[in-house]
């Protein structure tokens, strides 16, 4: 801690904001915290969806021994782009085709982890948390996929 007293006015306010703080409040309107999530909404209106192609839970091969897999597979189209995306319970994997380096962000309900794809347009990182969802930097904008819930 730092060896600067502490004024007299400042210790009153923070008394002030100490006795806010145990007031108890009454809940927060239902329709104003549902405008206040639509509205948290708008903040990504420049993004634009990208389209799910394909999701391999909707195309397992039925009669055949040994398909079942701990992978989940998705194509999702972003412009003139296709973005694959494998989700396993240790990885993530995402490749870009056409493969270029971008900016690739990987969103969950507690964090958003920035990276980078490299030149093959492939990126390999630890399996998040579900949901999830990737926002990646395109020539054309930028797009997110859909969130992925499992």
């Amino acid at each position: 801690m730092s060896d600067v007293p502490i004024p007299d006015d400042l210790e009153s306010i923070l008394a002030r904001l100490d006795d806010a703080f145990e007031q108890v409040l009454e809940p927060v309107p239902t329709r104003l915290s549902d405008a206040a999530r639509q509205a948290f909404g708008w903040r990504l209106i420049d993004q634009q969806l990208a389209t799910l192609i394909d999701d391999s839970s909707q195309s397992e091969l039925v009669g055949i021994r040994g398909t079942a897999s701990d992978r989940r597979s998705f194509r999702f189209a972003a412009g003139e782009f296709v973005l694959r995306v494998h989700l396993t319970p240790d990885t993530l994997i995402v490749m870009l085709e056409p493969p270029m380096s971008v900016v690739c962000r990987v969103v969950t309900e507690e964090a958003t982890g920035e990276h980078r794809t490299d030149e093959l347009g492939e990126l390999v990182v630890d399996a998040p948390d579900v949901p999830v969802r990737i926002e990646i930097d395109l020539p054309g904008g930028r797009f997110v996929t859909p969130w992925i819930t499992g």
